[in-house]
């Protein structure tokens, strides 16, 4: 275990995202892994690096038996949450489990060490970063349907229920002190990064959806319902079939938390009227998740807030994220429809928004 305690978290100004580029991740692929990259190209990430390595046949890593022919993925994580180990072991774990359950999301692979990762320290850097190698996973990502049907939206939602279900299963000690700012439970963390939003308007309206969160969930958590959940369902995190119809695959268990259940379909649901920039399609999404797991009423209260928790997280750490990498472009892309979704979810009373979804 990480001697770190679980409730140390982001704070302003702190630099925690990697510096590695595609020579990078090929030199650590060879070093760590005993392969060798014919092509490596960068996939977007928020504090991490991710990055696509496509190998030679010729390997020399006892640990598997051949070469990926869709490659790997290359994680290679913040500073922040490299310190925490025993939370990546975790991950090991889920993942595992998770291919246990017919559930499909990439697989680790030992590295020449015989270890599921590694602590690195790159260039002249003085923290060390955790180094993991996983399979890719090929496939269609959610984000490219712009329009997705509703039976996708639907199975969006039921396969976020069926997933918790069967994580009810899996148990591991680093998911019970596990805290980090993405968690939905540290909304009110974002008073300490709203100064990154510069219309004084949306300030407002991110303090109004704060100081609810911590009236109606942070007040009555105890209330709620807890697992191990995914975390980020979101449109970069979900594998579609050829016809755009179901969920095949999750992947990026990087947010994965013992936290509230509802707190899993409010992300969902968050991220799926973003793609489908349709509010009253947020039904489909509740619809196939209540064929798994009916909402109790306590959870539909808070739904509304929630949903718009997420999005303040999803906009004001973009925002702030953005203020210290400007050259990542995939920290803005909640804000382009981000912001009148907000506003119009905001201004819905609960009733009418239920109504709406029901």
């Amino acid at each position: 275990m990480s001697a770190l305690s679980g409730d140390e978290i982001l704070q302003p100004g702190q630099l925690i995202r990697p510096k590695a580029d595609s020579k990078t991740a090929a030199d650590l692929v060879r070093r760590l892994y005993g392969l060798n990259a014919k092509l490596v190209s960068e996939l977007n990430a928020y504090d991490d690096k991710n990055f696509h390595v496509l190998c030679e046949e010729e390997f020399e890593n006892p640990g598997i038996t051949g070469v990926e022919r869709d490659g790997y993925v290359l994680k290679i994580t913040n500073s922040l949450d490299s310190r925490k180990t025993g939370f990546v072991e975790g991950q090991t774990a889920m993942l595992d489990f998770l291919e246990e359950n017919g559930i499909r999301a990439p697989k680790p692979v030992k590295n020449l060490e015989n270890r599921y990762y590694s602590l690195e320290l790159l260039g002249d850097g003085a923290e060390k970063h955790v180094v993991r190698l996983l399979t890719y996973i090929p496939g269609d990502i959610l984000h490219r349907r712009a329009d997705p049907p509703d039976e996708l939206l639907a199975d969006v939602g039921r396969f976020a229920a069926e997933l918790d279900e069967a994580l009810k299963k899996f148990h591991h000690p680093a998911y019970e002190q596990h805290r980090t700012l993405w968690m939905l439970n540290s909304v009110p963390r974002l008073r300490d990064f709203v100064h990154a939003v510069d219309d004084a308007r949306r300030r407002r309206v991110v303090n109004e959806v704060v100081a609810k969160f911590e009236e109606e969930v942070t007040g009555g958590m105890e209330m709620l319902e807890k697992g191990i959940i995914h975390g980020d369902l979101n449109e970069q995190n979900i594998l579609v079939d050829d016809e755009g119809k179901r969920v095949v695959a999750v992947i990026d268990i990087g947010d994965s938390q013992r936290s509230c259940l509802i707190f899993e379909i409010a992300i969902a649901l968050c991220h799926m009227l973003l793609q489908a920039d349709d509010i009253s399609r947020g039904k489909h999404v509740l619809r196939g998740y209540q064929t798994v797991r009916r909402i109790p009423e306590i959870e539909r209260n808070v739904l509304k807030t929630c949903v718009c928790g997420r999005l303040c997280q999803s906009l004001v750490l973009g925002a702030y994220s953005y203020m210290n990498d400007p050259g990542n472009e995939y920290l803005l892309c909640t804000q382009k429809r981000g912001w009148s979704l907000l506003e119009e979810l905001w201004e819905l009373s609960n009733d009418e928004l239920l109504k709406l979804w029901e």
